[in-house]
């Protein structure tokens, strides 16, 4: 899922968790998984998921 980067800071990462075990935000840009989907960076993705898939129709 492609999302903006003020979007994604309230998405939760399954990987991030804090001392008592809750789920802490996406880090964005500070977080070696995300990937810009194009060289303007206005949307982009985590890439723990993969690639997204664009829906074409």
């Amino acid at each position: 899922m492609l999302v903006s980067e003020s979007d994604a800071k309230f998405m939760f990462c399954p990987l991030l968790k804090t001392h008592d075990d809750k789920m802490k935000m996406c880090q964005v840009t500070m977080c070696m998984m995300w990937r810009w989907a194009d060289e303007t960076r206005g949307k982009g993705y985590c890439g723990l998921a993969g690639s997204p898939v664009s829906a074409k129709k």
